[in-house]
């Protein structure tokens, strides 16, 4: 695969069996480079996290993998050629054998992460014994020491229970303990979410800088746009379980595409710079039982048109170099008029507009 440390094809999750399958996830195809970090945004319910879960087989029940591809590269064998290995047909051996080595991941709540009963030095210990048979008892306490320091702790928080932690504190001791086995690609499942602004700047910069000294691959999820912007190589916008928009963090700062992106901007202030009037996106995610026809976001979107209505929009590129959209306003068709906050020749830095009045595509 080259660069690519994961490849995703086809890839689609339902809950549920049979006829009363819900698909959550539908046709996704999205690619994660060495090196790079990759944020995933959307509303909750767009199937962000569902499909990062079914990627690394964490889905529980009714979750199910309904087709697709997860092509993890483990880097040279002994005879120098890439070990590929997909993740959604590995047996549950070679699972093990990734996971945490190979891939970790930091869910949202660590105090539902982190066991209630046993100290953060006891956690660290049994990660290490299980994956790190051949490190001694003082290399097991050099190793838990450095890694705390890694994302700012002190010591003397190994012998603390994950309540006697704040919240940030205990968020730090997750990534640390995704850190401990040197993985290639880490899985940050909204981190910050239930952390205040200052927190959640601290961990974003302590991230960057983690990702800079070790080069690991990272996805981040998140319903924040501008914390994407700041730590992110590559944006993939998610709706109603599709891709709706990929492109480059500032890229897709600066010009975003598609209607649901500018939304999305626009419900969270900027980390820098003045302050803007927050508009929001009206209406509510759709029910996935009952998908609109169409478009999905059509119900929502101020610029939709009678086509919107009828057909649903495949995602295509649109001759910028990584970026591609589901939206009919770039379908190059005559007669279609792009809003200029929208449009393929916009430049400079985006000003946050207000979302228009429905119908208004002027």
């Amino acid at each position: 695969m080259g660069q690519r440390i994961l490849d995703i094809r086809n890839f689609s999750v339902d809950y549920g069996w049979g006829e009363s399958a819900v698909r959550a996830v539908n046709n996704v195809n999205l690619h994660l480079n060495r090196s790079k970090v990759l944020g995933i945004a959307g509303e909750s319910g767009s199937g962000k996290s569902t499909l990062v879960y079914g990627v690394t087989r964490l889905l529980r029940a009714p979750g199910v993998i309904a087709s697709g591809e997860a092509l993890f590269d483990l880097g040279p064998s002994e005879e120098g050629a890439d070990t590929i290995i997909d993740l959604v047909t590995a047996s549950e051996k070679e699972l093990r054998r990734v996971r945490w080595s190979n891939i970790s991941v930091v869910i949202q709540s660590a105090l539902s992460a982190l066991n209630p009963v046993l100290r953060v030095g006891t956690q660290f210990e049994q990660v290490l014994k299980t994956h790190r048979r051949d490190m001694n008892k003082a290399d097991r306490r050099a190793r838990i020491i450095e890694l705390l320091a890694l994302v700012g702790l002190n010591e003397d928080r190994l012998r603390r229970y994950p309540h006697e932690l704040s919240g940030g504190q205990r968020q730090r001791v997750m990534i640390a303990l995704a850190l401990a086995l040197d993985p290639q690609l880490v899985i940050m499942d909204e981190p910050t979410t239930a952390l205040d602004v200052v927190t959640q700047r601290e961990i974003v910069n302590e991230l960057a800088q983690l990702r800079a000294r070790f080069g690991f691959s990272m996805i981040f999820i998140t319903h924040d746009l501008s914390l994407l912007v700041e730590l992110a190589d590559e944006i993939v916008v998610m709706y109603a379980g599709e891709i709706v928009e990929r492109a480059s963090a500032q890229a897709l700062y600066d010009t975003p595409r598609h209607p649901y992106t500018l939304g999305l901007l626009n419900s969270f202030p900027p980390m820098h710079g003045a302050r803007t009037e927050l508009t929001g996106i009206p209406g509510s995610p759709p029910d996935l039982n009952q998908l609109p026809t169409g478009c999905n976001f059509h119900p929502r979107c101020p610029y939709a048109m009678e086509r919107c209505l009828k057909e649903s929009p495949s995602l295509v590129e649109l001759g910028e170099e990584g970026r591609s959209v589901a939206c009919w306003l770039h379908s190059g068709d005559e007669g279609v008029v792009v809003p200029v906050e929208l449009s393929r020749t916009g430049k400079g830095k985006r000003e946050p507009a207000p979302m228009p009045v429905k119908g208004d595509v002027s």
